[in-house]
């Protein structure tokens, strides 16, 4: 946990991606072995790419050098597999989901100096890169297809279809901060295990997440019905009574109130 905060702090989202990797993968993710490998990579992309001038024609270059030449590419049948938000995986095989690919493209192109950054739009992680005297450039980074302004308010209300009448918040396109994508990775991590019924994996995932959003009740209560599932019954009754707690308006609420009430029958001594 220690290495993973310290690569959050330090903004590297490649290396606090593959730290968090290396949690799930104790054998086969060594951090500085894949760090090395994304080096060679840049150095590659340099000579692909030319001048070292940062304008859009070179920053087309090495969408073409990601894409075709290193073959990255995105699984849309299949967001679920874990392998495609564990780090080591995606570039094991170049080939993943919007935020782990976006990560792996952000890391390589801020190398070769172009000011790219990840978008936490909703959901879909976006890339955008920006110039000093060119319009920003918007990718999908499943594919590499260069997004225009109506693309993006188009992907935007297919997912938000009760704001329809309203436009499109400037803050949907702001940069995503490296804690913020590492929960991402970990929300998806944690729905990929729940899905296998890993439940052993998918608690680790949610163990981190609370420790990164202590806050958020959500979290615990997700912890909780994990707890539940591994059979640790009294951990599980005072997550559930802490997200009961903090959201007593939350429709989920009234379910988990009876649920509790039944795990403590099972468990008389819980409050002695």
């Amino acid at each position: 946990m220690k290495e993973l905060k310290q690569a959050i702090a330090k903004r590297d989202y490649l290396m606090a991606s593959l730290q968090l990797a290396s949690m799930f993968q104790l054998d086969s993710c060594q951090p500085d072995d894949y760090q090395r490998k994304v080096e060679l990579w840049i150095e590659e992309a340099k000579v692909y790419i030319g001048p070292t001038d940062t304008i859009p024609e070179n920053f087309k270059r090495f969408i073409q050098f990601f894409y075709v030449e290193l073959a990255f590419s995105g699984d849309e049948t299949d967001y679920f597999s874990c392998q495609y938000s564990l780090l080591n995986q995606v570039l094991d095989y170049r080939t993943g989901i919007p935020v782990s690919l976006a990560i792996v493209f952000q890391s390589m192109g801020k190398k070769l100096g172009f000011d790219v950054c990840v978008v936490n739009f909703p959901g879909h992680f976006l890339l955008k890169c920006r110039f000093n005297h060119y319009p920003d450039i918007y990718l999908d980074p499943l594919n590499g297809k260069q997004l225009s302004r109506q693309d993006l308010e188009s992907l935007y209300f297919s997912i938000l279809h009760e704001i329809e009448d309203e436009k499109m918040p400037e803050e949907a396109l702001h940069e995503a901060s490296c804690d913020e994508t590492i929960v991402r990775l970990l929300h998806n991590l944690k729905a990929s295990y729940i899905n296998e019924k890993c439940y052993s994996e998918a608690l680790t995932a949610v163990e981190l997440l609370v420790n990164l959003c202590p806050n958020d009740p959500y979290e615990r209560r997700d912890r909780g019905f994990l707890l539940h599932q591994l059979d640790c019954t009294q951990v599980a009754i005072a997550d559930y009574q802490y997200f009961i707690r903090k959201c007593p308006k939350d429709p989920a609420t009234q379910l988990l109130q009876a649920q509790l009430q039944q795990l403590c029958e099972q468990v008389p001594d819980v409050f002695h």
